[in-house]
């Protein structure tokens, strides 16, 4: 599978299908079993880190510390600290940022991870099931921001079992067969549960 700036990419299938596990193969946290993944003409291990925004299931807050520490400190990690302020006005934060986040409900604890990946500064994002716990209102920013990304050269891969609200994206169906391309050109991408691409 070969993807190009300016995608939106939603992978979708049943639980258990592989969709989580490739995009943490992409992520550089687990390794293929077979075949390689490459970014900018590089595997993932001989690329500087951080390449890419991941966010999984587990959202990974650091329940002692408040909000503002947490997007600071991962702002400064991605070296774009610059965008902190707008990711915390852009998600209305500014009430919360000195709550510590063990006291956040599960959609404001998305809120702050939807934050963090603004802040943060990469060409790509992936994003698993990345719409849960969010409400109507959110779900509109999240989108709205996956479609400026795009815009701007960004490629966002998201694993969702809802039908896709973005209309430019590119849907590929996994199940034990190959991941199957629903989007414009209708192709097959030869691949295999266990695989990367």
């Amino acid at each position: 599978m070969t993807l190009l700036p300016c995608s939106i990419v939603y992978l979708q299938g049943s639980n258990g299908c592989g969709k989580t596990s490739l995009l943490r193969m992409i992520a550089g946290i687990q390794n293929p079993t077979k075949g390689k993944i490459l970014y900018r003409s590089l595997e993932c291990e001989e690329i500087k880190k951080p390449y890419c925004n991941y966010i999984g299931h587990n959202i990974g807050l650091k329940s002692e510390i408040t909000i503002l520490e947490y997007l600071k400190f991962w702002s400064k990690i991605y070296d774009s600290i610059e965008l902190l302020e707008p990711a915390i006005y852009y998600f209305k934060l500014h009430h919360l940022l000195h709550e510590k986040c063990y006291k956040l409900s599960a959609g404001n604890q998305k809120k702050i991870a939807l934050a963090k990946l603004m802040a943060c500064q990469t060409d790509l994002w992936l994003l698993d099931e990345i719409e849960a716990n969010l409400d109507q209102e959110n779900k509109e920013l999240l989108y709205n921001l996956i479609t400026s990304k795009a815009n701007n050269g960004g490629i966002i891969i998201l694993t969702s079992h809802a039908s896709p609200l973005i209309n430019t994206a590119q849907v590929f169906l996994s199940s034990a067969t190959p991941y199957t391309s629903i989007g414009p050109e209708y192709q097959t991408i030869k691949s295999s549960l266990g695989k990367a691409w």
